[in-house]
């Protein structure tokens, strides 16, 4: 269903139709989208260069746009194996190049530069891990700055000074919009900056451009919207450059229905941060309140699993019969099903359920079991929803 703003429902379309098709991935690295850096340098207005390179040699590359005086620094896959955010902030560059939609005024390259980091951690990616080629977590390099990519990036922040930084991650497929049955697909956070929480000119402007992405992004996702607690982390770096004086926007992709490579979220990635920078130009979000904001539930850890066998019955053959809820999930970087939980599941909801309570499996199961045989013992099918 089209968007009642017609504005909005033609980006949307704007939006699907240029989409890099090639990207429609459960994961990338670097040589997936080289190519496409590539092709996107042949447009005079795009700027692109190489900031530095990764532990193990791989360059990494910004990507600019305007010259305006109001700077946008975004940058994506600073966790190798959260990739959504970069098949969309290539999306969206590909947006502005080709078809600068019309909302924008025609001088906004005037009034605005937008950087973008697409994969900060290629080394990451290519192993499918969190971590960097040394084996550190990136987001947790704000303050020692061990890494050369953490280091790269907080250059970035000194040199550009960025007016809004949108920090893009992934997030589990198990998250939750609050005590609801709904995956958290999109997760925001205006991050703290100090362990008091306080809100500054900057954090305002964050939390209120969030409470607008999140008022239009709700026309697809009108329960699937969740807010990250602002718990003060020193040594991440959205907490760190929210200190530096940028409106720092946390966004987290996470799971949707039937949808394994993440495509909603991709796309609605693009759509919010192309309505993000609209207003900032237009001041459209200075609409909305902090009652806004902290209206947007909270994001809630594990409350999916791939897979919820209510109520089955198990039997050792020694012991009094009981009956439990068995939560299988998928391992991580693997298409293979494991228990994740046995006891009382109650709050947490399966992309898929099976109402067992008929059911008696002979013998125990342990977390970490192989599900595939339990679900064949029991003549279940093994399908799950979130992948």
């Amino acid at each position: 269903m089209s968007h009642p703003d017609a504005a909005i429902a033609a980006l949307e379309q704007e939006v699907i139709a240029l989409q890099w098709t090639q990207l429609d991935r459960r994961h990338l690295t670097y040589p997936d989208i080289a190519p496409i850096i590539d092709e996107l340098t042949q447009h005079e207005k795009l700027k692109v260069t190489t900031i530095g390179e990764s532990y193990l040699g791989t360059p990494i590359r910004r990507l600019s746009l305007g010259q305006g005086p109001l700077i946008i620094l975004a940058w994506t896959q600073m966790h190798g194996d959260e990739p959504t955010a970069t098949a969309a902030v290539l999306d969206w560059l590909r947006l502005l190049l080709e078809r600068s939609p019309g909302s924008l005024p025609t001088d906004w390259h005037e009034l605005i530069t937008l950087h973008v980091i697409p994969m900060l951690n290629p080394d990451g990616a290519a192993q499918e891990i969190r971590q960097n080629g040394q084996g550190i977590d990136i987001n947790r390099d704000a303050l020692v700055q061990q890494t050369p990519e953490g280091r790269l990036l907080w250059q970035q922040v000194q040199r550009l000074q960025p007016t809004v930084a949108f920090n893009l991650h992934d997030q589990n497929p198990y998250y939750a919009v609050g005590d609801s049955a709904e995956p958290a697909t999109i997760a925001f956070l205006a991050p703290a900056y100090h362990p008091d929480k306080h809100v500054d000119s900057a954090r305002l402007q964050a939390k209120q451009l969030i409470a607008h992405m999140r008022h239009i992004l709700s026309h697809w996702l009108p329960q699937g919207i969740a807010r990250y607690d602002d718990s003060y982390s020193a040594r991440s770096f959205g907490d760190r450059i929210a200190g530096a004086g940028a409106s720092t926007i946390l966004i987290e992709s996470g799971a949707h229905r039937d949808d394994p490579h993440r495509q909603v979220a991709r796309r609605l990635n693009v759509i919010a941060l192309q309505v993000a920078l609209e207003a900032v130009l237009s001041g459209a979000h200075r609409d909305t309140t902090l009652a806004d904001y902290y209206g947007i539930p909270g994001n809630t850890a594990d409350g999916f699993c791939d897979i919820k066998l209510c109520q089955i019955t198990l039997n050792d053959g020694t012991h009094e019969p009981f009956q439990t809820d068995i939560c299988l999930c998928l391992a991580k970087g693997s298409e293979t099903l494991e228990v994740d939980f046995i006891g009382d599941a109650r709050g947490v909801h399966g992309f898929v359920e099976h109402d067992a309570r008929e059911l008696t499996l002979p013998g125990l199961v342990r977390i970490g079991d192989d599900a595939a045989a339990l679900l064949q013992r029991l003549g279940l099918r093994g399908e799950h929803g979130n992948w």
